[in-house]
């Protein structure tokens, strides 16, 4: 079945790929912020990368003081996995996923990680979990990790990881110590 448009024929598969075209351009622009520092300062700064997979948000402070602080939208859900990923040095581990960004934070300061994950089931029932908060302070010159933890599809909160680096120059990580509970809620 076509559509006639004027002088111009448009096919119905065409108009539904043009159709999806324009719906990721759109999305492609609201995934994440592009103002974000991205030069690594070590005596002043530590970087993080943010897994995809949840929105997710980097306060600059203590979020739950109820204070104004700056933010940076680290993630905006599934949709992150559609943009390429923002690399500034982290060093790789084995166990993270495909999909990320690295940010330059302010180190020896609280850093308040957000996270909220939302997704429909086959039942059509909406599943959630958060927005939950936690609060950690980086230590200068050194790397982290954060992501939404999930156990057989329970949520287990925010987990905030350091990374240590070896003699072979291999990552592994430990649980970065954390001002706050994983799964801190602000009111």
């Amino acid at each position: 079945m076509s559509f006639i448009r004027g002088r111009y024929l448009l096919s119905s598969a065409r108009l539904k790929i043009a159709i999806a075209l324009l719906f990721a351009m759109t999305l492609a622009g609201c995934a994440t912020s592009s103002s974000v520092q991205t030069e690594f300062d070590p005596a002043t700064q530590a970087r993080i990368r943010v897994f995809h997979g949840t929105a997710a948000y980097l306060y600059l402070g203590d979020v739950c003081d109820g204070n104004t602080h700056p933010v940076i939208h680290a993630a905006a859900g599934g949709f992150s996995y559609f943009e390429r990923n923002k690399k500034i040095g982290v060093p790789a581990t084995d166990d993270m996923p495909f999909s990320y960004h690295e940010y330059a934070i302010p180190a020896n300061e609280p850093l308040t990680v957000k996270m909220y994950w939302q997704a429909q089931n086959a039942s059509g029932t909406w599943e959630r979990c958060g927005p939950l908060y936690t609060t950690f302070t980086p230590n200068a010159g050194q790397n982290y990790d954060t992501f939404m933890q999930f156990h057989r599809g329970v949520c287990q909160g925010v987990k905030v990881r350091k990374l240590v680096m070896h003699a072979d120059d291999k990552a592994t990580t430990i649980a970065a110590p954390l001002n706050g509970l994983p799964f801190r809620h602000c009111n």
